[in-house]
Parts: C-alpha cells; structure tokens; sequence
C-alpha cells in the first residue's frame, strides 16, 4: 500500500485517531494510551508503531524505570494532515509542529 493508501487507512481507524488526540497536548507512553483508551496494550503498540513509520507520532524520549525496563513516550508531531484527490490521484500533506512550538517545549522541561 502506498503512503496515502496508508494514511488513509490509518487515520480512518478511530483507535488511531484516538492516540493522535491524545498525545496531542502531552508525552504518553503504550501503557498510558492503552490504559485511556481502553484497548489492549499490543493493540496500541501495533497503532503507535503505524503512526511512528508514518512520521504522525514521534518518539520524544525513552526513561529507565526503577524496574531497569525503558519507557518510549509519544508525541504528536504534526498539526494538520490534508488529504488531496485531484485528477484521479490521492495525495497527502503533514504539517509539522513548528519549530517554536518545540523550543516552548523544550523550555519547559528545563523549567521542571
């Protein structure tokens, strides 16, 4: 499938529309969009693998638990997506987060 079929795809999906809106505002992990979500943890890691390959998700950082287990968090890392059908062919566009908004961002780990 190509990458519009499989933007498509992907955001037709309400599960996976569901994990873009909830890392929209905030860093998750798996477990934490499974556990809001209410679907089974390798459901959601199968979705945010998807939206990671298709650069809608982003990985922002990976924490060592107590337990010495690494926790990936996610972030939404566009703010639109523009589906296209002209003359018979589909196309796509992502809008990236801009570049203050990750320096806002980045700000305001330091400030924790």
């Amino acid at each position: 499938m190509d990458n519009v079929g499989e933007i498509l795809s992907a955001i037709s999906d309400e599960q996976v529309r569901g994990i873009i809106k909830q890392v929209t505002n905030t860093e998750l992990t798996v477990q934490q969009i499974s556990n809001l979500l209410n679907i089974p943890q390798s459901t959601a890691y199968k979705k945010v693998r998807k939206l990671e390959e298709l650069k809608i998700i982003k990985k922002t950082k990976v924490v060592r638990t107590l337990e010495g287990l690494d926790e990936s968090y996610y972030k939404n890392w566009t703010s639109e997506i523009v589906i296209t059908f002209r003359e018979g062919e589909l196309s796509y566009a992502l809008e990236r987060a801009k570049i203050e908004d990750k320096i806002v961002r980045l700000w305001q780990k330091f400030s924790e």
